[in-house]
């Protein structure tokens, strides 16, 4: 097996273009979108066939090598909180709300994760998050309405 040399310099550039978004992990080890998709369409079909945890270890390689695809983020979040991983669920969710901040999902489900928990302060604070980035958009419009529906059991828990 050999060793790729790299100087301090080479590794630095390689880390800039890591974290100001240029390139992915997979882009540097040479993976192509079509590899990428179709390692996405095993993560997939793992989740929807409740192998949670084989799903899991898929979309953990996705979210390593392409850190910027929110599908990747929502899919080991979705894992997480099937597994009843709710911190770790909140955690990605979280990442994936921070690749689009206009997506009401992350916020919902993390507030499903919180209230599951028993925070239900942070479990509100995601119910009115959704349903203000839901707005009046009506492709979000079934969110909106799981996210008031969540927000009065939040409501009512406090209060009683």
């Amino acid at each position: 097996m050999s060793e790729v040399e790299m100087n301090e310099e080479e590794l630095g550039h390689i880390v800039d273009q890591l974290l100001s978004g240029e390139k992915t992990l997979g882009d540097i080890r040479g993976l192509t979108t079509q590899e990428i998709e179709a390692i996405y369409t095993v993560a997939y079909n793992l989740f929807e066939n409740a192998k949670y945890e084989d799903a899991l270890r898929v979309f953990g390689f996705l979210c390593l090598y392409s850190h910027l695809d929110k599908r990747f983020w929502l899919g080991a979040a979705a894992c997480h909180q099937q597994l009843k991983n709710f911190q770790q669920a909140v955690d990605a969710y979280s990442m994936s709300a921070m690749l689009d901040v206009e997506d009401p999902t992350p916020p919902l489900q993390a507030a499903m994760c919180y209230l599951s928990l028993g925070d239900l302060e942070k479990a509100q604070s995601g119910c009115e998050a959704a349903i203000h980035w839901s707005g009046e958009n009506v492709v979000h419009a079934a969110i909106k309405v799981r996210a008031e529906a969540l927000l009065n059991v939040v409501r009512e828990q406090k209060e009683g």
